[in-house]
């Protein structure tokens, strides 16, 4: 029998289908009930670590470290809030830095250089003008 447009199927093979069908969707819906909701993707801030990372970082080892002093003065100076918390002024701070550590570098060793060639460089020698003679 015909309804419409669509000629019936036979009710063994529509059962069948049909239940494999709601099967697999049942599996999938199953499935993604049973996950935990992702409040944030992969990489935000609302992202979670695995739970040993979690674990490691609630130990903040605060007064017990060896390098406690180095912290403390460190968060002292404010250094962290103004030019490294952004990545915009972080990297405008390596540059500046860069700079000025290449500069200082390469004067340094040239003061080392003109110290241990002291008298032997062209600038240590002293130009001598000649007498001049008086015959003119």
């Amino acid at each position: 029998a015909q309804v419409g447009r669509f000629p019936l199927l036979h009710q063994s093979s529509t059962s069948c289908c049909t239940l494999s069908r709601m099967l697999a969707r049942s599996r999938v819906l199953n499935a993604l009930r049973q996950c935990k909701p992702r409040r944030g993707g992969f990489g935000s801030p609302k992202d979670h670590e695995p739970a040993w990372i979690e674990n490691w970082t609630k130990n903040r080892r605060e007064g017990i470290d060896n390098m406690d002093w180095f912290f403390r003065a460190f968060n002292s100076t404010g250094i962290y809030e103004v030019f490294l918390k952004s990545s915009p002024r972080f990297y405008g701070f390596m540059v500046w830095c860069a700079i000025i550590g290449s500069y200082s570098w390469s004067r340094m060793w040239d003061h080392i250089w003109n110290y241990v060639n002291q008298g032997k460089l062209y600038a240590h020698c002293p130009y001598v003008y000649p007498v001049e003679d008086e015959d003119e």
